[in-house]
């Protein structure tokens, strides 16, 4: 027989409540309590998926700007780079929307703009409390958008107190790579009915310096946050909760756009870059939990929402010094998401819901006109344009004496408008009606080997900016669009297993995923400038293994090991070659000891093996071959005990690219056709060595 895990929470609950997922101090797989896999609290030896969570001790100790740094070296997760912040999450070689992106539940990719640093951008990493990366197929419970994985990020906050009580956390920090400074404060007020939590942080990094010397231009950035949560018991089991988020970046330059035109009457001659002088991601939502009496248990879920996204896409000119194109947008989501947890008998879970999100735009840009730029051209890119989604799920999952069995199933309509779109012919409108299904089984055979099995779909309707926006997009291409493209449908089987022999503990996966309508970007040979055409390909065909070891020497001394093996293939009949931005093999080995209070340290290695295995039709030799690399992190700290008025504190110094490795990933949008080192446009290298020094307490 088996209840719900650890107390009736679900989805919403938990990402509500962030406090109440502090299953264990580290990183782990067996034990380690998970949210986003199944929609509900579940330990992940019993879920069939690979999910890894990063629990809040290594988020306090690594010297993160942004979410890309925290998931990189995660096993079977890589990132794209463009520029200053620009490290977009990959899973299994699926990037951009083809990964959905959560922010305490409410999805960030539904505004996603024409540049792949947005999707990391929008969240300050000193109030992240912990992040659950679920790999493959999970639109069952997320819909679009989930094809290829979730990553789920959850930001700090308070619980409910017997006694009236009132908590708070700091943190202090400066890098020397980039002469970072960073900062962060919260304070939860609460009692056994109320709980009131502020939070704030700031972030100002320099351009930082890559491992040869040079400081790579226009990289550094600044971020500020404020976060507000309310949450209320209005009677046993019932809580309503009012959240508001706002994080604002400034500075943003997406290097990979950077070149050296020639005069050609329409851009500026000289250096031009493409960069927002300032994003906002402004949140506001409602949501209701309760707890119903009679037959089956139902836990009620609601949560309506306002979502944001305000910036400016501009490209900017040297030779003039000063904007030759401006576009200010806000992309504006509104959301609804209904649940029901049922407990049909102490052996089986029963969830049901429905959701809805509505997203809009209509960006308009402003281009000067030769050869002065003065005056302005008012150009209308997309007017009124929409993405509506509205579907209905449901998810079964039964617990035998020998195993977990877990089934769903959804069904959404997905559809696009615009009153017009520059450049872009009708029809406009398209509707895509979209199945997901999914079956998994986890055999509790032993303690020692715990296989499981899934089968699973999901699937991607084609973003606003793919279907509308013909535009020079910040890699540098002009794209044009498509508003008739067909959904991307992503299946995949996977098998792995799990286990604990003694102090290690270990989980192993293989999987192929089918991606029928893989949406690219094919290069335009012959167009006037360089211009990538969106298209749908037959199909992509991506495998790979994962792995990851733990082993614990001692109570407080644990040493870890991970790897990742991946290849992708083009299947459409016009290309037979490597599917494009495919990641590189690579591993980490590292060891880490914790205690709770004294000498504490984390050592790790990542190495990366080279990529030589590229799109070359497809992309017009565009897609470069990258070098392997090699680099060492070391962190050593102190953490104090309860003094001088704090519950805890520590201080840590860190090492970052120990041996200053000159290294560039390979997700990397910058082009040997943009590269002109002798006019300014530099290559996108990584971070060179950096000293870092943080002071993280709780009081």
């Amino acid at each position: 027989m088996k209840r719900r895990v650890v107390g009736h929470l679900t989805l919403a609950s938990l990402l509500a409540s962030p406090a109440l997922a502090h299953a264990q101090e580290a990183a782990q797989t067996l034990g380690t309590v998970s949210v986003t896999a199944t929609g509900y609290e579940t330990l992940i030896d019993e879920t069939p998926s690979s999910v890894t969570v990063i629990e809040a001790s290594e988020i306090r100790n690594r010297e993160a700007r942004t979410l890309g740094d925290l998931l990189r070296g995660q096993p079977g997760v890589a990132t794209a780079v463009d520029g200053s912040v620009g490290s977009d999450p990959i899973i299994r070689g699926l990037k951009r929307d083809q990964v959905l992106v959560l922010v305490d539940g409410v999805r960030i990719n539904a505004m996603q703009p024409p540049a792949r640093g947005s999707l990391a951008s929008y969240v300050n990493v000193d109030l992240i409390e912990r992040i659950e990366i679920v790999r493959g197929p999970g639109s069952v419970l997320y819909g679009a958008g989930a094809m290829g994985g979730v990553i789920n990020i959850i930001t700090r906050g308070g619980d409910f107190t017997e006694e009236p009580e009132t908590r708070g956390f700091s943190r202090l920090g400066v890098t020397s790579v980039d002469e970072g400074i960073r900062g962060a404060v919260g304070v939860t007020v609460s009692n056994d009915r109320n709980v009131l939590d502020l939070s704030t942080a700031y972030l100002n990094t320099d351009d930082y310096k890559n491992g040869d010397g040079d400081r790579l231009r226009d990289s550094g950035t600044e971020q500020n946050a404020y976060h507000l949560r309310y949450r209320s018991k209005l009677a046993p089991g019932h809580e309503v909760q009012f959240r508001a988020q706002r994080d604002e970046r400034k500075d943003v330059w997406y290097l990979a756009s950077r070149t050296f035109t020639p005069s050609d009457g329409q851009r500026p001659e000289g250096v031009n870059t493409h960069y927002t002088p300032r994003q906002t991601r402004d949140l506001l939502e409602l949501r209701y939990e309760g707890e119903l009496t009679g037959s089956w248990a139902p836990r009620i879920e609601a949560s309506v929402y306002r979502q944001e996204l305000s910036r400016g896409n501009y490209d900017w000119s040297d030779r003039l010094q000063k904007d030759y194109r401006t576009s200010d947008t806000d992309f504006t989501t509104d959301g609804l998401r209904v649940q029901a947890e049922l407990v049909p008998t102490d052996d089986q879970i029963l969830l049901v819901g429905a959701e809805a999100w509505r997203l809009q735009a209509s960006p308009v840009s402003f281009v000067g006109a030769p050869p002065d730029y003065d005056p302005v051209i008012r150009m209308p890119l997309v007017e009124n344009g929409k993405i509506e989604s509205a579907g209905v799920f449901i998810q079964h999952e039964t617990y035998l004496d020998w195993a977990t069995v877990n089934m769903g199933a959804r069904y959404d309509e997905v559809r696009g408008s615009a009153d017009a779109a520059m450049g872009v012919t009708g029809p406009l409108d398209n509707t895509d009606r979209n199945l997901s299904w999914s079956a998994g089984l986890t055999w509790h055979l032993d303690e020692a080997f715990s296989p499981y099995f899934s089968l699973s779909e999901g699937y991607r309707s084609a973003s606003l900016l793919e279907r509308y926006l013909t535009y020079p997009y910040s890699d540098g291409f002009t794209w044009q669009s498509n508003p008739q493209l067909d959904p991307e449908r992503n299946r995949t089987f996977e098998v792995g297993a799990r286990g604990q022999i003694g102090a290690t503990s270990y989980t192993v996966s293989a999987y192929e995923s089918r991606i029928r309508n893989y949406i690219g970007g094919r290069v335009v040979e012959g167009a006037p400038r360089p211009t990538k055409e969106t298209i749908n390909l037959d199909e992509a065909r991506i495998h790979g293994i994962e792995a990851l070891v733990e082993h614990a020497f001692t109570a407080a001394i644990t040493g870890y090991a991970n790897g990742t093996w991946i290849r992708g293939e083009n299947r459409d009949r016009r290309f037979d070659e490597p599917l494009t931005q495919m990641p590189p093999p690579e591993a980490s080995i590292g060891l880490n000891h914790s205690v709770a209070q004294g000498w504490q340290w984390d050592a790790r290695i990542r190495a990366v093996a080279s990529q030589s295995r590229t799109a070359d039709t497809f992309t017009d030799n565009s897609e470069r071959n990258t070098s392997g690399f090699a680099t060492a992190d070391l962190a050593v700290g102190y953490r104090f005990g309860p003094s001088a008025g704090f519950r805890s504190n520590e201080i840590t110094f860190s090492v970052t690219n120990i041996a200053n490795k000159a290294y560039r990933e390979h997700i990397n949008e910058m082009t040997e056709a943009r590269l002109d080192p002798a006019n300014g446009v530099q290559d996108i290298w990584a971070p060179g060595r950096s000293f870092g020094l943080t002071w993280n307490a709780e009081f």
